[in-house]
């Protein structure tokens, strides 16, 4: 029924060019029906040998109509091949594009979970794979079933006996192909799962190579990707030990078709059931007959692999879009963030629970707290990351789930702790963030953020390129460029994770300058875990194990001896073992 059901999917898919597919599949059953034609004009030929009163002409006839048949029967093979291949193509593209936009739809907590390896094999490779089948397949399939049956039933006329024994090797494929395709869902689901985690494994390995040849980590001895790779293989060692002696069967079973044909077919015409005509009919027939169901019956690997490849698309297709409501914010509203009860589980697991507090505008509010706390998520979830389990999140007095998502991610700027970077230049980085900046805003920004004056002292300037092709910046100098992007889009309430943690104490100076141009009037959330950084904030929110244990400023946590006096104790015991270590 999975089966079934994804290949309804794939069809579905195909939307308007299923008239095109419906046109592939008549010219290949027509082309597939031709292809037989010459046997029986052969055959015609034969008995009028065998008849003794040879005409010529009409033998001459005879070879001319069968070179036009075989002309007839290129182009419609033709036709039928272009008309398939023009609606797969359109169909993959319109595949892709539904899938992206899709995706464009999700939480942002979908891409969290999903590696860029996953996504890629799907988007690219479960995709690709549905252009062979749409281009190909279908029409194979058509004519091999359509052709082969339309000759059986003509075969059974000319002699019933001999017909039946054309199943012989037919059935006997069938029943090896059991053997062969027995737990292949199984397989094809391990297969698949083996490829994305290679996939995603090599991506990292790839993005990490400058850490990896720092402390000298080859290939061979980087455990996980290694791993992956003897699975990977180990695999396809696995499946050729079961199935090359079965398969191998198959394909001499399926090209032996004379080893029935002529014993037993010469049987028959010396017992006088069939006429000499007839069976060279037979003899020749037979190697076309038993190739359309060889072709047939080696799809059905095929078809297990790109189906499983659909039924991913359609896991990800079939993710409920993050709903989002119609109201925007104003642009002179006081963005208050209120947190009601809120409570949030992932995967079973409650990561918050009645999580209350009020974040006013124009304030900087710390969240701090061990790894794994919450206070992460709760930023995440303001920005719908997520969407909470339990409660509400008000901006303005609106609930984030009545606001116009476009209107969400304008009121939000984040300075990320893993900084994304465009292969594109340096002005173009900081551009995203407003799109209608002018050159002189885009300046201006990095000037706030501390980085004009180290992108004035690169050759290009503002049009250096970053990434392969370009140059590679420093930790800190990518937090600025982050920092300019926050700036120029400024946006009303900012969240900032863990933005000084690669900085050194040059940097850290100048990120700190850069901080005090981007959070005035703006409602900040700061997730740090220098608590330095933190002193002169607003509010201090501490969480502890999803919750909330207290709130407030710095001295004000100090003289209550709760928890946060005990990490503050703690940071700054570290922070003096760490310089007199330097020392």
């Amino acid at each position: 029924m999975k089966k079934e059901s994804n290949l309804s999917y794939l069809l579905y898919l195909a939307g308007g060019e299923k008239k095109k597919l419906f046109l592939a599949v008549i010219l290949s059953v027509i082309s597939s029906i031709l292809s037989f034609a010459p046997f029986l004009i052969i055959y015609k030929i034969i008995m009028i040998l065998f008849e003794g009163n040879v005409v010529y002409r009409e033998i001459v006839n005879l070879a001319i109509l069968v070179s036009a048949i075989i002309m007839v029967r290129i182009l419609f093979f033709v036709a039928s091949g272009a008309f398939s291949h023009v609606a797969a193509f359109n169909i993959l593209y319109d595949t892709r594009m539904k899938i992206i936009k899709h995706m464009g739809n999700l939480n942002l907590g979908f891409f969290t979970n999903k590696t860029s390896g996953e996504l890629k094999k799907i988007i690219n490779e479960d995709i690709e794979k549905m252009e062979n089948f749409l281009a190909h397949h279908i029409p194979d399939i058509s004519a091999a079933v359509v052709a082969p049956l339309i000759m059986f039933l003509y075969l059974l006329y000319l002699n019933y006996k001999m017909a039946l024994v054309l199943l012989i090797p037919v059935i006997i494929g069938v029943m090896i192909q059991r053997v062969l395709f027995k737990n292949f869902k199984k397989r094809m689901q391990h297969y698949f799962n083996l490829l994305e985690n290679m996939n995603a494994t090599i991506v990292q390995f790839i993005q990490g190579i400058s850490v990896m040849k720092a402390f000298n980590v080859s290939s061979l001895s980087f455990q996980k990707y290694r791993q992956s790779i003897e699975e990977y293989a180990d695999y396809w060692k696995e499946i050729t030990e079961t199935n090359s002696q079965p398969h191998s069967i198959f394909i001499v079973i399926m090209d032996s078709g004379l080893l029935f044909t002529i014993p037993l077919g010469g049987y028959f015409y010396i017992n006088n059931g069939m006429d000499l005509g007839t069976y060279l009919l037979f003899i020749v027939i037979s190697m076309g007959f038993f190739n359309s169901f060889k072709i047939l019956l080696e799809l059905g690997g095929n078809f297990s692999m790109i189906f499983e490849g659909v039924s991913r698309v359609k896991n990800i297709l079939d993710i409920p879009k993050q709903e989002a409501g119609r109201y925007t914010l104003s642009n002179d509203g006081s963005y208050d963030i209120e947190i009601r009860n809120v409570s949030f589980r992932y995967e079973d697991k409650n990561v918050l629970n009645k999580i209350n507090t009020t974040l006013k505008k124009g304030t900087i509010n710390a969240f701090v707290g061990a790894s794994g706390a919450g206070k992460t998520t709760l930023a995440q979830l303001i920005g719908r990351f997520w969407d909470v389990s339990e409660g509400e999140i008000l901006i303005d007095d609106k609930n984030i789930k009545d606001i116009a998502m476009e209107s969400l991610m304008d009121s939000l700027a984040f300075v990320f702790q893993d900084i994304f970077m465009l292969e594109d230049t340096l002005y173009e980085n900081i551009r995203m963030g407003n799109e209608h900046a002018t050159y002189e805003d885009v300046i201006e920004a990095a000037k706030k953020a501390q980085i004009h004056e180290f992108i004035s002292t690169l050759p290009n300037g503002y049009k250096t390129k970053m990434g392969e092709s370009g140059i590679k910046l420093s930790g800190g100098e990518k937090q600025r460029v982050s920092i300019a992007r926050a700036i120029l889009k400024d946006a009303p309430i900012i969240i900032f994770d863990e933005a000084t943690s690669y900085a050194d104490i040059e940097n850290e100076r100048k990120i700190q300058l850069a901080l005090e141009n981007m959070f005035k009037g703006k409602t900040t959330i700061m997730i740090a875990h220098r608590l330095h950084t933190i002193k002169n904030v607003d509010k201090i929110v501490v969480f502890d194990q999803g919750e909330i244990k207290e709130e407030g400023t710095h001295e004000e946590l100090l003289n209550r001896n709760g928890r946060y006096r005990d990490m503050w104790e703690a940071y700054i015991e570290n922070e003096s073992l760490a310089v007199k270590g330097g020392a």
